[in-house]
């Protein structure tokens, strides 16, 4: 979960021509807070995508709309970051290519390696137990990283989105994201409030 948290007492200097009307600065601290929680969850997805290789749609399906909440003069918003496991095909493989080959003792297969993102570094499925060593295979023209545990011939599952949403680096360039975009929408809203009150 990542959460956004103002107080209005923190932003006085913004609200001071609003001072005295009560109403019309919880109007402008809502408005402009419903504006930033969007504007921070599409720079966490954005930086997952910086972070990772990942398509932007799993991004997107993992990114929850923002809930709002108000306590006293406080005004919070939150989302979540949450994903199925995915398959470690949907990363980057290396070699891009079938493994798998025929005719050829699985014993002598190209290592099979992955990349979760541009900074990360390649793993390799290694075999352990009754579970074989990964490798790929072509399936409809789409690569999968696959591994033998037993009789059965599985896709390889790992990461979750929200691994990446987890970097400190992620958090820091989405909140500050929101805070300008708080920021700026705030005035905006305050000089509204001001003009229905001429």
């Amino acid at each position: 979960m990542i959460e956004l948290q103002f107080d209005a007492k923190e932003i006085r200097r913004i609200l001071g021509p609003l001072h005295g009307f009560p109403k019309q600065v919880d109007k402008a601290v809502r408005s402009a807070i419903r504006r930033a929680a969007p504007a921070m969850a599409k720079e966490v997805g954005g930086q997952i995508k910086g972070h990772s290789f990942l398509q932007g749609g799993a991004i997107r399906a993992a990114i929850t709309k923002p809930l709002y909440h108000a306590e006293g003069t406080g005004l919070s918003a939150e989302f979540r970051v949450a994903s199925k496991p995915l398959a470690m095909d949907r990363f980057r493989l290396l070699p891009r290519k079938v493994t798998a080959r025929k005719r050829v003792r699985s014993t002598n297969w190209q290592v099979t390696g992955y990349q979760i993102g541009p900074n990360e570094p390649v793993r390799t499925v290694k075999a352990h137990g009754d579970k074989s060593k990964g490798f790929v295979v072509r399936r409809d023209g789409k690569l999968y990283l696959m591994q033998r545990s037993g009789k059965h011939i599985n896709r390889v599952f790992g990461y979750a989105v929200q691994y990446f949403a987890a970097f400190g680096v992620t958090h820091r360039a989405a909140e500050a994201r929101a805070r300008e975009m708080f920021e700026k929408r705030l005035e905006h809203e305050v000089h509204y409030q001001l003009s229905k009150l001429a």
